[in-house]
């Protein structure tokens, strides 16, 4: 039943009675228990709740039929915890524009070629850390000024599982455990006080795996193409001292992508080196991680929950992806 829903909302033929699926404005699916797609649109930046508020009040007026609960088989699966002591950072993603002077903005006008993503306002992902990697950009003895490099493997990480951009992929690319093609990322301590470390995050990296760029809804071979984010990171950690922690963790990063994307029901477009499409990140501490309970945490990443389903070990150790990678390509 999930499966022929999910089908008809991905290729875009929903029932003449049932709504088209997507919550438009966001990259929500909206469907009922027994299968119904059902469509909302969130107005202007604040639109959410109304918007929620709407397609619940349309879904109370269906048939008490259609509302009624069916059987969901398989096993249930609980979200599972954090790392005991380690960090969970939440990761948004948007396309942006550049006004006369280059400088990034929102999108507007003739921006990205007049087109835009489903969900125009970022999108959230997730990364998680073990105490191990955020003890590693803390120094042991902490003088302003001095300079380290972020350990080979948080880098990575950051950057093949944090980079991923949900808005203009909506998970249907990923980068490959070789993308990376130059990259350095190093913390610089800022100011030492009897408190607090702040430091400074900074670096730059170049991405590129090969995509395809086909059609939408029919998935018809158009070419073969390369996915490329050439950007720089910046940013602020913040280490309390009394309570032994990271406090702080704020990063940006902002770049030029070329490669596809998913331009809503204008299907899939190129974004060419010679016209690239802005594209930013934002990472920030998740501080509710640690005292929710399970069910209201927020979900894991799509990287984590999805690509990594079968081989958790290679989320933890991107050297240990790439080998194991390595060894299943073609001779």
């Amino acid at each position: 039943m999930y499966q022929e829903s999910w089908k008809r909302f991905y290729v875009a033929k929903s029932r003449p009675d049932e709504g088209t699926g997507w919550l438009r404005g966001t990259q929500l699916v909206l469907m009922t228990s027994s299968g119904r797609l059902l469509e909302g649109t969130v107005k202007g930046p604040d639109g959410m709740a109304t918007a929620l508020q709407e397609v619940v009040n349309a879904y109370a007026k269906l048939p008490e039929p259609e509302r009624r609960p069916g059987p969901v088989d398989g096993e249930i699966k609980p979200q599972p915890s954090p790392p005991a002591g380690g960090l969970v950072l939440t990761i948004y993603d948007r396309p942006l524009g550049r006004d006369a002077k280059l400088k990034y903005r929102l999108p507007e006008g003739d921006d990205l070629g007049g087109l835009r993503t489903h969900a125009p306002h970022g999108q959230r992902s997730s990364l998680w850390l073990k105490e191990s990697e955020w003890k590693s950009l803390v120094p042991d003895n902490p003088e302003k000024g001095r300079t380290l490099d972020v350990p080979s493997k948080l880098a990575k990480r950051i950057w093949l599982y944090g980079l991923v951009p949900q808005t203009l992929w909506v998970v249907e690319e990923s980068w490959k455990p070789d993308s990376i093609r130059a990259g350095q990322f190093k913390v610089t301590v800022e100011d030492v006080t009897a408190n607090q470390i702040r430091m400074r995050l900074h670096g730059s990296v170049l991405l590129s795996a090969p995509g395809v760029l086909h059609t939408w809804p029919d998935r018809k071979f158009v070419k073969n193409i390369e996915n490329r984010y050439n950007a720089r990171l910046e940013g602020t950690i913040e280490f309390d001292k009394a309570k032994n922690q990271i406090t702080r963790f704020d990063v940006t990063v902002l770049g030029d992508f070329s490669g596809r994307w998913f331009a809503g029901n204008k299907g899939w477009k190129e974004a060419t080196t010679e016209e690239p499409l802005p594209l930013g990140f934002a990472f920030e501490l998740d501080t509710t991680a640690y005292d929710l309970p399970s069910e209201r945490r927020r979900p894991r990443s799509f990287m984590h929950a999805y690509v990594f389903r079968t081989q958790e070990e290679h989320y933890w150790d991107p050297d240990a992806w790439l080998a194991d990678w390595k060894k299943r390509q073609p001779k």
